[in-house]
């Protein structure tokens, strides 16, 4: 009954996505299109459209494919499953439309506006709707994790950051007689791990996740098989901790009850290379009358605080571990931080200029950390590893909000980036340092 509740729930509020963007591409097509283009044709009521039912359920059918109803996933994974919904539902849509399959006369142009504002829509009301249907008790399982050491504590870290995924961690269970009955991570640890089958039933447990990496193969896959039978889901945190793996491809060795995993590392390949690099220019051109109007202001408020050159560069280590002049807004006058420079620290728009750099190839927008050249000697034994790429403006580690401020965690977080880029991977970390510069929570990124 819960269930068919919640699958109701997550159905209706995809339907009330699918009307809000109806409504955001009917409104963009009444009021924009008129101006910018004459002799505009197909100009319906929104009435018209909202007739036109067979939309929504394809939108319904094809989410439901991409299984977003039935798993409980991380915003960014689902968000890249409902861009696979929405853009193969504006391809049909297209299609049947242009070889007139359907009686009905829809503009291609509002088919258009409705795919990119669906793009927006359905995943903020994804997470919103689910983290209310969370607070509720409607879209909740509750959860019990075994193990409360490390691998514990950052599942709770994870699930409290993303209740949208309808996760409530009830408490632990561990072997360590020390930790029971104390809290951690706010939770309870209730007892050891082999009384576990009490608790599922006194606490009404529905999901167990274990994790505890270091305990054996031999002895998890024996546990999650008789765990399975006694509770909805089962989850495994495996002994991979900081490998790459969005890039890997599991092979499979029936007979000797083994799998593989090929990691693959993507930026080796020349056209991915050259899709980043075309990724970067787009975005750039793209932003660029906001970034001159931008630049333009901050160099103006440097250049009236201060006389002086407006911009300053470093040498910094690029690909191939090759130096490159690496250009940032001056924020010092007569070796001291102005008031102008200080903002520009804390909120990284000092680093701006090196929009500059990404132009000339030297950077890119998203990659390593650019090292000073005094750091050679602290990156050493990494160095060829972080330079097969450009450097980037920002990066995985300038967006995680780590205070483990270490050569060590940089570089392991940079080497992490390379081995499993994607497009994907780089849009995330663009739009989390949009929402890091925004509330002003970034480290620094070139420092």
């Amino acid at each position: 009954m819960k269930r068919s509740l919640e699958l109701s729930c997550l159905i209706m509020l995809d339907i009330l996505s699918y009307y809000v963007s109806l409504l955001g591409a009917w409104s963009v097509r009444q009021w924009l299109l008129p101006v910018l283009s004459e002799g505009v044709t197909l100009n319906y009521p929104l009435l018209y459209y909202l007739k036109l039912w067979w939309i929504p359920v394809i939108y319904i059918f094809l989410i439901a494919y991409q299984q977003t109803y039935t798993a409980r996933l991380p915003f960014w994974d689902e968000t890249k499953k409902l861009f696979h919904a929405l853009t193969l539902a504006f391809i049909i849509f297209m299609a049947v439309v242009t070889l007139g399959r359907v009686p009905e006369t829809v503009s291609g142009s509002v088919l258009l506006m409705l795919w990119g504002c669906s793009m927006f829509i359905y995943p903020v009301f994804h997470l919103y709707g689910k983290k209310y249907l969370f607070h509720v008790g409607i879209c909740k399982e509750k959860v019990l994790i075994l193990g409360a050491g490390k691998a514990g504590r950052l599942i709770v870290q994870w699930l409290d950051r993303e209740r949208h995924i309808g996760y409530d961690v009830v408490g632990f269970l561990d072997d360590d007689t020390e930790k029971i009955g104390r809290f951690i991570n706010g939770r309870k640890v209730f007892g050891r791990i082999r009384h576990y089958t009490r608790f599922v039933k006194e606490l009404a447990i529905d999901t167990i996740i274990v994790a505890m990496p270091s305990m054996g193969a031999a002895r998890i896959s024996a546990m999650a098989y008789d765990i399975q039978r006694k509770v909805r889901h089962t989850l495994v945190v495996p002994d991979l901790y900081g490998v790459a793996m969005l890039n890997t491809e599991l092979l499979h060795l029936f007979y000797e009850e083994l799998f593989l995993l090929r990691v693959r590392n993507n930026l080796k390949s020349l056209p991915n290379r050259f899709i980043k690099r075309l990724f970067d220019i787009i975005i750039v051109l793209a932003l660029s009358p906001i970034l001159l109007l931008l630049m333009g202001v901050i160099a103006a408020l440097v250049r009236i605080q201060s006389p002086g050159a407006v911009i300053s560069s470093q040498r910094r280590i690029g690909r191939d571990g090759q130096p490159f002049k690496c250009f940032n807004f001056r924020t010092t006058s007569h070796g001291r931080l102005t008031s102008v420079g200080g903002f520009l620290t804390r909120t990284s728009l000092d680093e701006l200029p090196q929009v500059i750099n990404v132009l000339k190839g030297d950077m890119s927008l998203i990659g390593p950390r650019p090292y000073l050249l005094s750091e050679v000697n602290d990156v050493q034994d990494s160095i060829d590893a972080i330079t097969k790429v450009a450097p980037g403006i920002t990066g995985l580690w300038q967006v995680s909000l780590r205070k483990d401020d270490t050569y060590e965690n940089r570089i392991r977080l940079d080497i992490w980036y390379i081995m499993n880029w994607s497009l994907w991977l780089d849009l995330f970390i663009l739009l989390r340092t949009i929402t890091v510069v925004h509330f002003m929570k970034g480290e620094r990124t070139n420092d």
